[in-house]
């Protein structure tokens, strides 16, 4: 294990020319207290702050939290001061509400991640974990350095699924009008009328509009019913066993482990605490549920290399270089090495999926409009036929 190290502080200002202790608890910016909710809307406003697209909207702020805390930490100022600032607006804000919630806490003697903690829908776990292992170790500078890397990236991801997304919003067009276009010409010919073409038009468009409506609320909804508590521990499992979808998770899952687990452990933190913390951060429902038997386990004396096999979360090749570093006594940097390792993969996997949804979804609307040009000659093809048969007879 690494040589335990005498853990840092975030420097504080002198005080010639700044404020006391007193001061600058005074500087924290006071927040109004949340109404209290019970525990089911607890679940619910947690899963709606993790919702891919509510993320996605409430981006910036949280960005640009973070990106000032790094900034302030860098140039020295205490985190009471820095909260101060940061919850500016507290009054028209939830998320800044909870950044002077926080910064309240500190001020009080709080560590900075069990503060946090108490405001998990809008702090993620792994985020906290991974600033509680900073805290002890006195790489708060770089740890946020992280955070904002990750969030950025996490961003830019984003958006390129959005561009992605272009091509089949084309072909979703097309579905709609187009579609109803095909669907109005082999109503008329099946038919024989042709007095009310808007009004069929209409209603073959309002049929798609509909279609799509109910398809899209669907999507949006799912991530929130996947979130109830009686359902997350089964999609937790469930989706490790799909194909691409649980690659990604793998890897992210993976990344986060082995960063926090080499900050704790370069913090000179016990191993066990060290693992819990590390288990925490990956967000896993199953992970966590194992927590206290993969802690027994490494304290009656079986090695850190053997509790992550039997956890399952690397691979092969990383449990190898995890068993070397732990002979060796490199463990920090080669569990930093690795978390950027799995981070990358996981973002080319996550690639490879967002390509392979959206090209089944474009080949199923090609497809679907193919198959009323189809339909449209077919009625028409039939049409030509009867006729050719009336004028025989």
């Amino acid at each position: 294990m690494n040589k335990p190290q005498p853990p840092r502080t975030v420097p504080a200002p002198s005080s010639d020319g700044l404020q006391s202790g007193a001061a600058v608890r005074n500087a924290v910016r006071p927040a109004r207290r949340p109404v209290p909710v019970s525990e089911g809307n607890e679940w619910l406003a947690r899963a709606w702050a993790r919702h891919p697209l509510v993320a996605m909207a409430r981006h910036r702020p949280r960005l640009t939290f973070f990106q000032g805390l790094h900034s302030m930490i860098r140039a020295g100022l205490a985190l009471p001061i820095a909260f101060s600032e940061l919850s500016r607006g507290a009054a028209k804000d939830a998320f800044r509400r909870a950044v002077a919630q926080v910064g309240e806490a500190v001020a009080g003697g709080s560590g900075l991640a069990e503060a946090m903690r108490r405001h998990p829908r809008w702090f993620e776990s792994q985020t906290v974990e991974l600033l509680g292992a900073a805290e002890a170790s006195g790489t708060m500078e770089s740890a946020l350095a992280r955070i904002v890397e990750q969030l950025e990236e996490a961003q830019r991801m984003r958006w390129r699924v959005v561009m992605l997304c272009a091509y089949p919003g084309y072909l979703l067009a097309a579905f709609v009008f187009g579609g109803a276009l095909l669907q109005t010409a082999a109503s008329l010919m099946a038919s024989g009328r042709t007095d009310d073409i808007l009004g069929v038009f209409l209603s073959h468009f309002g049929h798609n509009v509909l279609q799509v409506s109910s398809a899209a609320l669907a999507l949006f909804l799912l991530p929130l019913v996947l979130a109830v508590p009686a359902i997350a521990p089964l999609w937790a499992e469930l989706r490790m066993r799909v194909p691409l979808l649980g690659r990604v998770h793998r890897e992210l899952q993976a990344s986060r482990f082995s960063l926090v687990l080499g900050a704790a452990l370069g913090a000179g933190l016990e191993a066990g605490a060290s693992l819990r913390m590390a288990l925490e951060a990956t967000g896993s429902v199953l992970l966590r549920g194992r927590a206290n038997l993969a802690e027994h386990r490494l304290r009656s004396g079986a090695t850190l290399t053997d509790v992550v096999e039997w956890l399952g979360v690397f691979d092969g090749e990383s449990l190898q270089r995890l068993a070397t570093g732990e002979r060796t006594g490199d463990l920090e940097p080669i569990l930093g090495q690795l978390s950027r390792e799995h981070s990358d993969t996981a973002m080319r996997w996550l690639r490879t999926l967002m390509f392979v949804v959206i090209a089944l979804l474009s080949a199923f609307l090609f497809a679907t409009n193919i198959g009323k040009l189809v339909q449209l000659q077919s009625g028409y093809q039939r049409q030509l036929n009867e006729l050719q048969q009336l004028e025989r007879t």
